[in-house]
């Protein structure tokens, strides 16, 4: 037994370890470490499992009803994970064309082997770093989702100030631009609050600076109480 399952599943690329785990209940992909990075309940694939995804699903689809146009949204994803958010998105708003970018290949096997990412042209899935695709590409989108984690959390590479502008040059007008953030919980504070890591930081501090001088730009922030994740959007006017 590992991570409470049975690995049905184990590849190693380049960048490390991935396995497929699963249980009565549950099917999990891990990245070389005991945190998920993807789950699904295998008699109820379209559940959520995380309040994280609930967040940002529930964000995407508010943004979808504010359109006055039935027009397609176009979608951006950075970071595949097993595709359960592609997956939901796909069911649940027909007019969506989502781009899913994911570095590693055997990744992107694994959701469609294992976690039923459908096989449909409206979810291209792309093999690319998603840093080198942001900065090439010449595409407006209506979404952009960054969901990247790998064994240790959130690469730092995310933090960079090109980066951010990059993702805001390549949103649509009006557009939704939604993060998943890796908060530490410091067992010193009494209250028990999470504290950013340094890259979330970094991020924070970039997108409250555009909202402050940019009116064009709207900053939420949601704080997910069951885990360690932080949920930022930016909406551009």
């Amino acid at each position: 037994m590992k991570y409470d399952g049975v690995t049905i599943h184990c590849v190693r690329d380049e960048f490390g370890l991935i396995e497929v785990v699963e249980n009565r209940i549950t099917r999990k992909l891990y990245f070389d470490s005991p945190i998920e990075q993807s789950c699904i309940f295998k008699n109820a694939p379209m559940t959520l499992n995380f309040e994280y995804q609930e967040k940002i699903i529930e964000r995407i689809h508010a943004f979808a009803l504010s359109k006055k146009t039935n027009q397609p949204i176009r979608a951006l994803m950075l970071g595949l994970g097993g595709g359960t958010m592609a997956q939901h998105l796909f069911h649940t708003l027909p007019n969506l064309q989502i781009t899913v970018v994911e570095l590693r290949q055997a990744v992107i096997d694994c959701a469609y082997q294992y976690f039923q990412l459908p096989d449909e042209p409206e979810i291209e899935a792309v093999q690319a770093d998603a840093l080198e695709f942001i900065k090439e590409n010449e595409h407006l989108y209506d979404v952009i989702i960054v969901d990247i984690f790998d064994a240790q959390g959130m690469p730092s590479a995310l933090s960079d100030i090109q980066f951010q502008n990059n993702l805001w040059q390549s949103l649509n007008s009006p557009g939704l631009l939604i993060f998943n953030l890796w908060y530490q919980w410091d067992a010193k504070q009494a209250n028990g609050k999470p504290v950013p890591t340094e890259e979330t930081q970094q991020v924070l501090e970039f997108w409250q600076t555009l909202s402050n001088e940019n009116t064009d730009c709207i900053l939420n922030r949601y704080n997910i109480q069951s885990s360690q994740n932080l949920i930022i959007e930016a909406l551009k006017k």
